[in-house]
């Protein structure tokens, strides 16, 4: 009996924390001349995970390569996060001026949004 509770519990846990990652596919970054971009007003980014992400305003990226989603663009200066039931190093995927989702370098993949949010750079 005691076992049997064990295992749906464990299960129980495995199906949670599965919940929680940080979904992602693999992807090829290509890469281009650089190119940098000051983001013109803050975002708030809520994550399938339910966490959330802010994108502050005045925040600097550089433009470093394309993944089939659109380009790429690492913060300059700073590391963004993102987090689920592991914490990745992300950068910024944008398409005609949405945020599609994010390129985990460490990971070589892509994690895309919901829904994609509009950002707006200088």
């Amino acid at each position: 009996m005691k076992n049997s509770y064990f295992r749906c519990v464990v299960a129980a846990l495995a199906v949670m924390l599965t919940g929680c990652a940080v979904q992602h596919v693999p992807a090829t970054l290509a890469a281009i001349s650089p190119a940098s971009a000051v983001l013109s007003t803050a975002g708030v980014i809520t994550l399938d995970t339910g966490y959330t992400r802010v994108l502050n305003s005045g925040s600097r990226w550089l433009a470093v390569g394309t993944v089939a989603q659109g380009t790429v663009h690492k913060p300059v200066g700073d590391v963004f996060t993102l987090e689920g039931s592991h914490i990745h190093e992300a950068w910024l995927v944008l398409d005609q001026g949405r945020l599609v989702g994010f390129y985990l370098p460490a990971e070589r993949s892509f994690s895309p949004l919901a829904t994609p949010i509009p950002l707006s750079f200088n």
